[in-house]
């Protein structure tokens, strides 16, 4: 397009992750410590969330729709820990400091619903851990991304890309991530309450050969469409920017 004069290329560069880094973040002595904390408390089934506590990010949807999914499906109780590693983001705005509070009561109200003296369904750690996050990525069954809108959102990429469990994403339509991986994940509106309860128990109920192919689908785009990927195709964009205003002025000189 021409602006001002100007010639102007508007482009569009997903982001990714460092794969190769990550993955051997994933094979630290820090991140197997954490490792091994969460598995002598782990169950049959691990439902997993990291996300900041931004109101974007839909957490207590996504919550409200693991207590309809145990309404629904008390066959898994006892059996199914939600872990969710939240980060606390902007405490200083008061609508941010009221969400958190509002994630507190809900994770309460379904832990007191469903729970027993030996069980709570949701295991909440309001904190940043990098470690234990890795942790829980590799040993999830169930991955959550419901934001109600997002970028991108590198959850989606980074955690598959270490998952030893072949483990299903849930994935919001609204996530930057989606155009991506969208195929290989269970879709989501992030409004639809329902419709997360009833991905849950797809996602958990799935056939294993098909966990595993949409896994390793997921680990394959991450892993081809890197960060070093996307900083080329920037570069390669500026360069034949460059070579097309030299010769813009080379006709305009001539």
């Amino acid at each position: 397009m021409r602006w001002e004069g100007r010639d102007v290329w508007v482009r569009s560069y997903p982001i990714s992750v460092n794969a190769p880094m990550f993955e051997r973040l994933a094979r630290t002595a820090e991140v197997a410590e954490e490792e091994a904390a969460l598995l002598r408390r782990r169950r049959q089934y691990m439902v997993v969330r990291v996300d900041r506590t931004d109101l974007s990010k839909n957490t207590l949807r996504g919550f409200k729709a693991f207590d309809v999914f145990l309404d629904r499906h008390p066959e898994f109780r006892e059996d199914i820990t939600f872990f969710a590693l939240l980060q606390p983001t902007r405490q200083d705005v008061d609508e941010y400091v009221e969400y958190l509070a509002k994630i507190r009561d809900v994770v309460s109200h379904v832990n007191l619903k469903h729970g027993t003296p030996d069980w709570m369904p949701i295991d909440l750690r309001i904190e940043s851990n990098i470690n234990r996050a890795v942790a829980a990525y590799k040993h999830y069954d169930v991955l959550v991304v419901n934001p109600i809108f997002d970028g991108m959102n590198l959850i989606a990429k980074e955690a598959p890309l270490v998952n030893e469990r072949d483990g299903v994403l849930i994935l919001s339509e609204n996530a930057g991530a989606h155009e991506e991986l969208g195929a290989y994940a269970i879709t989501i509106n992030p409004f639809d309450v329902d419709a997360q309860a009833e991905a849950l128990h797809q996602a958990l109920t799935m056939p294993h050969d098909e966990r595993a192919f949409r896994g390793q689908e997921i680990k394959r785009i991450v892993r081809e469409n890197d960060v070093g990927k996307w900083l080329d195709a920037q570069q390669e964009d500026i360069s034949r920017k460059r070579a097309a205003d030299r010769r813009r002025s080379r006709r305009s000189g001539a």
